[in-house]
Formats: C-alpha cells, sequence, structure tokens
C-alpha cells in the first residue's frame, strides 16, 4: 500500500470510528439507529436481518469467479390489499 492509501485508510477508520459515536437527533419512524453510524463489522448483520424483515426472504450472498462478491437483496412485501 502507498503512501496517500495509507493516509486515506487511516482517515476513514478515524471518520468512522468518529460517526459511530455521535448520536442521532432525529426519531425517525421505524428507525432503531442510535448513532449516524454504526461501528465496523455491524453492517452486515443489520442488512441481513432487516431485509428479511422487509421481503420475508434473506439476503443471498455468492461469490463469483473468486474475485467479485453479489448480493442479492430482495424487494420489500407490498402492504396488505397493494397488488400492484
Amino acid at each position: 500500500m502507498d503512501n496517500l492509501s495509507e493516509r486515506q485508510s487511516a482517515r476513514n477508520e478515524l471518520l468512522g470510528s468518529l460517526l459511530a459515536r455521535c448520536p442521532m437527533n432525529v426519531n425517525a419512524f421505524g428507525s432503531q439507529r442510535s448513532f449516524i453510524m454504526d461501528k465496523r463489522g455491524e453492517g452486515v448483520p443489520i442488512i441481513l436481518t432487516e431485509s428479511e424483515t422487509l421481503s420475508g426472504r434473506k439476503p443471498e450472498y455468492r461469490l463469483l469467479d473468486d474475485a467479485e462478491l453479489q448480493l442479492t437483496v430482495f424487494a420489500a412485501k407490498p402492504p396488505h390489499g397493494d397488488h400492484g
């Protein structure tokens, strides 16, 4: 890793750490977030849980050619009585 990449990585870690400690000042309907950003490592479990809650299906991860990761997140179910 070159010097610029190292500085950017250190900056990103610092920003992530700070945002994970900044409280949310908004009570958004349905939001259970307390901070602007989740702590490192919490994102995937949140994606899995929230996506399954909304759509009824767990997101699917696939490794493509040992080089790319594909994530499929299924659409939420329509509200009751909505057939569109």
